[in-house]
């Protein structure tokens, strides 16, 4: 099993989730505080998210929080060391929904970043700096905890943390184990590798960019996306994360949209009975295939997206922090402008959702 960096999480309502069997360390000097919180439609500030430290004497504390004016900033302190980093998250206030936000830190380099990802939009906002201060054993369980010298703002959903500097952006999309239609027959995914050719549904035999893996914990939004079979695989289950999408097609998405097929994310497909999201808190290895145009690939006879990185490569200092850093160190990241199929916005997914309740059978996947 791939060794993941994750060591604790608090989940709101529920307490400490120990996410590894190692200690924690008495000073975490290089590491990544990840959480989910959700704002209404339009709504700003003042929100707090998280403080950590004395209330009392204010000479060391972690603090983030959110403005009237939809700035995002986080200020630490310890003794007179200061840093501070901000983002103008008003756009996305103004749409609301749910959003990630991970902070990492690493001492030896002297490294910050504060990054936020709107989990349905897609948008990602980075800030990076300098300034990197450790956090202590007390700290981290503290946060863990949820007490006292640890204050979650009630927006909160769940929050973890690492010794890793985590990846943010796209770069996972199924289980290790997801059997990948190839020209020599289904292969893992994890079995895959750059040079690889994979079949797609929509363009043929394409060659494999990168493939990689990240570990992410199962919590909230990250909470794993069961695809049962034989309504979605054909032989056996197929696991994704709740944002990758599916292709669909039948009658429901002719009658609703006019389209042949249509991409719908995982979670908006979940009835409890044809595709199922289970709540068990741990840590899961996800992988990730990309090719040099958005295709669909066929796992098991389900066609599921390849991964789509957008624009990305046009930000080259925010793809740097992804999982693909490899690629944008050699100028290979490509541009993905055009999508292998219409992919549905949540209200329109939320429509589907509904007419397949209605017509109370399964659309073909």
């Amino acid at each position: 099993m791939l060794e993941h960096g994750w060591f604790a999480a608090h989940l709101t309502g529920h307490g400490p989730v120990r996410l590894s069997d190692r200690a924690l360390p008495a000073v975490l000097g290089r590491g990544s505080l990840m959480l989910d919180f959700a704002l209404m439609p339009g709504e700003t500030g003042p929100l707090p998210l998280l403080h950590l430290g004395d209330q009392s004497g204010w000479t060391w504390f972690l603090s983030i929080s959110l403005d009237a004016q939809g700035v995002l900033t986080l200020v630490q302190r310890q003794g007179a060391a200061v840093q501070a980093l901000t983002l103008d998250i008003a756009q996305d206030c103004a749409a609301g929904g749910r959003m990630r936000l991970t902070f990492s830190w690493d001492c030896r380099t002297d490294e910050t970043r504060l990054t936020l990802e709107t989990i349905d939009g897609g948008q990602i906002r980075q800030r990076v700096g300098t300034g990197a201060m450790p956090l202590s054993r007390a700290e981290l369980a503290a946060l863990a905890k949820g007490r006292s010298p640890a204050q979650i703002g009630p927006r909160v959903e769940w929050l973890a943390f690492g010794s890793q500097m985590q990846p943010v952006g796209p770069g996972a999309c199924f289980a290790p184990s997801t059997p990948i239609a190839t020209p020599g027959g289904d292969c893992p995914a994890a079995s895959l590798k750059a040079g690889d050719l994979v079949l797609t549904a929509d363009a043929g035999p394409q060659p494999i960019l990168w493939s990689g893996r990240i570990a992410l914990p199962a919590l909230g939004s990250l909470r794993p996306v069961r695809l049962c079979a034989p309504a979605f695989g054909a032989t056996r289950d197929l696991w994704v994360l709740p944002q990758h999408r599916v292709a669909l097609r039948g009658a429901a998405v002719t009658d609703l949209f006019a389209e042949e097929e249509v991409l719908v994310p995982a979670h908006h497909l979940v009835d409890g009975i044809s595709a199922q999201q289970p709540d068990r808190p741990c840590v899961l290895s996800w992988h990730g295939l990309l090719l040099q145009g958005h295709h669909l690939l066929i796992a098991d006879g389900c066609r599921v997206e390849s991964l789509n990185i957008g624009r990305l490569a046009r930000t080259p200092a925010l793809a740097k922090t992804t999982a693909l850093s490899g690629l944008v160190a050699r100028m290979d990241l490509p541009v993905h402008g055009v999508p292998a199929r219409r992919g549905l916005t949540p209200e329109e997914a939320l429509a589907l959702a509904a007419e397949r309740r209605r017509r109370r059978g399964p659309v073909a996947a």
